[in-house]
């Protein structure tokens, strides 16, 4: 069971920090405290389904994704936080070809970072090694070598990116979620996107805020 738990909690600490969300900010939104999300991410608890449910709806992922421990064992659980002894990497790009390179080890030189060395790495270890490649101090994907010769491609740039614009969004749109005209403008900007009528019904509505504000 301790496997298990460590599984989970290891899925949803990666997950978390993909999203570029802190610890205390998912506790917080899913209403526990921040010491307990802690626990459940290091396999000490493990979450009520209602945790569950909430955990899923903010992280906006499917539940089997967390249970999915396929790429992700327990002895890696620190895989993402750069700590810990760990088969984890990060690399950062270092040219316009998308060559990357490891950030400096203060045991080792710098190396180009490359399938193949890094594939050759897990064979040695065997077990998988996690890549975490930074373009311009942003994640750009996430890859896990396997000793096999496989690898998987976690997490990428337009992952990245869909999720924090979903973020935005939703922190966003909490804040005027009370203010029914403004939620319904909201509503009516996002069918214009696929609309002709709702589209025009909008310029009809933006011509009439410019008139109340005096905008020409």
């Amino acid at each position: 069971m301790a496997n298990f738990k460590q599984g989970l909690g290891s899925n949803l600490k990666l997950i978390r920090k993909s999203r570029g969300i802190t610890q205390e900010d998912l506790a917080g939104i899913i209403g526990i405290h921040s010491r307990q999300l802690s626990k459940i991410e290091t396999g000490e608890h493990f979450p009520s389904c209602k945790t569950l449910e909430k955990i899923c709806i903010v992280l906006d992922v499917n539940p089997k994704d967390l249970f999915d421990f396929d790429f992700l064992v327990s002895e890696n659980e620190g895989a993402m936080t750069g700590t810990d002894n760990v088969a984890a990497f990060q690399a950062r790009r270092i040219d316009k070809d998308n060559v990357y390179e490891l950030f400096p080890d203060k045991k080792q030189k710098q190396q180009i970072c490359t399938d193949e060395n890094m594939s050759k790495t897990a064979k040695a270890l065997n077990r998988p090694v996690y890549v975490e490649y930074f373009d311009e101090n942003k994640t750009s994907k996430i890859v896990v070598f396997y000793p096999d010769g496989k690898e998987k491609v976690i997490l990428n740039t337009v992952d990245i990116e869909a999720k924090q614009n979903i973020n935005y969004l939703m922190k966003e749109f909490k804040k005027i979620a009370k203010d029914k005209a403004a939620s319904e403008f909201i509503k009516l900007a996002l069918e214009a996107l696929k609309n002709d009528k709702a589209l025009n019904k909008i310029d009809t509505l933006i011509d009439g805020m410019k008139l109340a504000r005096g905008i020409d």
